[in-house]
């Protein structure tokens, strides 16, 4: 047992990736590796595709996510094994795809992937410490599997921050922004410690029965938003700045909402909100939760830094976990950090080296060099540029971020990004339409001055909610469910936001686009670009190498030509088994296969046409058949005569050894 246990810890390896490393690319190492090992990647960009299926491999970042970026142009897909500690981006439509097995994915930061950041269909992975930036649908979205999610943030996804549709666990998550925090289509087996801000519809959405407990949520339009009838209790629960409930059902807030009511005693130092929704020692909210302890030993307390699994990680010990941290391996970059003359933007502000005397060769008191700082300098030289963003002082609007330029896409920032002289401009934060109020305040529409909050509903007349209170109350129905579409028109359940006229329609059962047919986008779509739809035979739309008509390899377990087995060929004759969708009659046999000659000696099929020893003489028949026995039996004597046969044998054997 010991020298096994030796064997196996031996033969796991540490493969390492980078510009002076064994291999340049993950993928070289990743070919080179066997099951338990480690590839450990260094500082810098790898422009390659990870699919990563069938490896148990952990693939790690030596220098953390800051600086060890992956720029993958399909989905990163794993079915085992981790990855670890690298920041995806520019993603792909989907940034990581798990879609069976028990892989783990931690410490990464995901940016402005168009669809979803993490997409769970199945298996029972762990997603720790994973942050996802501006997701064009949903940050982090769970349709199949058990999977658990924990201390992992959502910020500014455009409609769901965790979208949860098959049985999870969700532990110490915040989600930020966005349409919805967290909306639940099926219940979630565990839901607890969570934190939602700055939504504009609602912190939670139900569809099912549930139960979130030990939550925080702080400017929401609603904290609990049910639909079918269906109860979302929210036990130990605060919520300020945020209508309690809307159509839920039973008395889903507990008393001890109202205990510390406008967060007055709430730690707001963390980046990028600058809010954590932690309670500090005097707020009565302290130690009020229920349901084990917080790593300090004491009761648990509420939102994302309360509970048993409360855990951050927070690898350079600066007081920021890791998700929160713009680099969360040097101690001297944090929010509020003092700037530092080291290329790095240690105060998490999206400038470089800011309050640090450079000199730019422009007029000033001290031998040309100029204390660059937040508030700009008048002396820079017109072709200066200080922040690297390719646009000189002379046409650049901040020369001290990176991320402001002209043509530069608008983000909430409260800053004018691309130098038009708007701020925030198509963003959630920005009054596109003039009329004195954003999304985050309630806007309901953007583009026109004649819908915001406490305008004249015209009613009867034109269909539409002026007031944006979330109902139009006209003629031809209303809008219960807050999707703009109507229940009488285009809307075929008006207590699901996610069903209407203009709905995908993917596979879960539901006519979501309300035509009649249940899952029909999905059957009809090319999802994987392979020229085959699902109506078509594709058995997997995720994977464009499995398709009707391609050729199957065999021995991989996977049905290449979606014919509904693989191409099997145990005794490797060039002959699948039946079972695999071949014709070898005998796959434990390597002489027997459809067209293979018949052999007189071994009396088998070996050509699989049901026909036994066909095109052999008598005789070579006759021989067969009494060697082997099989045609006819032993005959009177015959035992004897292979003994004597035997003994002679070995009588001859004993002569030539001596």
């Amino acid at each position: 047992m010991t020298l096994l246990l030796l064997v196996s810890t031996a033969r796991a390896a540490t493969l390492d990736v980078g510009p002076t490393a064994a291999y340049a690319t993950i993928n070289a190492a990743v070919t080179a590796s066997t099951g338990g090992d480690t590839i450990r990647v260094e500082a810098g960009t790898y422009a390659e595709d990870l699919d990563l299926r069938g490896r148990n491999l952990t693939v790690v970042s030596a220098d953390g996510p800051a600086v060890t970026v992956l720029s993958p142009t399909a989905s990163i897909r794993l079915d085992a094994g981790t990855l670890e500690g690298f920041t995806i981006s520019p993603a792909p439509a989907t940034a990581v795809l798990i879609a069976g097995g028990a892989p783990t994915l931690r410490e990464l930061y995901i940016k402005d992937p168009a669809t979803y950041g993490v997409l769970v269909s199945g298996g029972t992975p762990l997603v720790e410490e994973v942050g996802v930036w501006n997701a064009g649908l949903t940050a982090f979205i769970v349709t199949g599997g058990e999977p658990t999610l924990q201390r992992s943030v959502s910020y500014h996804p455009t409609n769901y921050g965790f979208a949860i549709k098959s049985s999870s666990t969700l532990r110490n998550c915040v989600a930020i922004g966005g349409a919805w925090g967290f909306v639940f289509e099926t219940e979630p087996s565990d839901a607890a410690n969570l934190v939602a801000v700055g939504t504009t519809t609602s912190a939670t959405g139900a569809l099912f029965g549930s139960t979130v407990t030990n939550s925080a949520f702080r400017d929401n339009p609603v904290a609990l938003r049910c639909f079918s009838g269906y109860a979302l209790t929210f036990p130990n629960g605060i919520a300020f700045n945020t209508e309690d409930t809307s159509n839920c059902t039973g008395t889903p807030l507990s008393a001890v909402t109202v205990a510390d009511p406008r967060f007055a005693n709430w730690s707001t130092t963390l980046p990028f909100e600058q809010i954590d929704l932690r309670p500090t020692p005097t707020s009565p909210m302290r130690n009020a939760g229920t349901g084990g302890t917080d790593p300090d030993g004491s009761v648990t307390d509420l939102g994302a830094f309360g509970g048993s699994e409360a855990s951050w990680s927070d690898r350079d010990a600066d007081g920021f976990p890791v998700v929160f941290d713009c680099d969360d391996h040097d101690a001297n970059t944090f929010v509020f950090a003092t700037e530092r003359e080291d290329d790095k933007d240690n105060d998490c502000d999206g400038i470089v080296d800011e309050d640090i005397p450079v000199d730019t060769g422009g007029p000033d008191d001290t031998a040309d060099t100029d204390v660059i700082d937040d508030t700009g300098d008048t002396d820079l030289p017109a072709d200066f540029d200080l922040d690297g963003d390719g646009y000189p002082a002379a046409a650049d609007c901040d020369e001290h971020n990176i991320a402001t330029h002209p043509g530069a896409p608008e983000i909430m920032d409260s800053a004018d990004n691309d130098c038009d002289g708007l701020s925030d401009e198509g963003t959630a934060a920005g009054d596109d339409d003039g009329d004195g109020y954003t999304e985050l305040e309630g806007d309901c529409d953007d583009t026109r001055t004649d819908r915001v909050p406490g305008a004249y509903d015209i009613g009867q007349e034109d269909g539409i909610d002026n007031d944006c209170d979330g109902l139009a109350d006209d003629a031809v129905g209303v809008d219960l469910d807050g999707d703009d579409h109507f229940d009488s028109v285009d809307d075929c359940d008006d207590t699901n936001p996610l069903v209407h006229a203009s709905a995908a329609d993917p596979t879960n059962g539901v006519d979501d686009d309300c035509d009649g047919l249940a899952d029909d986008d999905d059957l009809r779509v090319d999802g994987d670009g392979d020229g085959q739809t699902p109506e078509q035979g594709d058995c997997n739309d995720a994977d464009p190498t499995l398709l009707v008509g391609t050729v199957d390899i065999p021995d991989d377990f996977i049905d290449q030509d979606c014919n509904g087995t693989d191409n099997y060929d145990a005794d490797r004759d060039g002959h699948a088994s039946p079972t695999s969708g071949g014709a070898d009659c005998d796959d434990g046999r390597s002489t027997v296969y459809p067209g293979a000659a018949e052999l007189c000696d071994d009396n088998v099929d070996n050509d699989c046409d049901e026909l036994l020893n066909e095109d052999c003489d008598e005789d070579a028949v006759k021989r067969s058949s009494t060697l082997c026995g099989c045609a006819t039996g032993p005959k009177p004597g015959s035992l004897a005569l292979l003994g004597l046969l035997t003994l002679g044998s070995l009588a001859r054997r004993r002569r030539l050894v001596r």
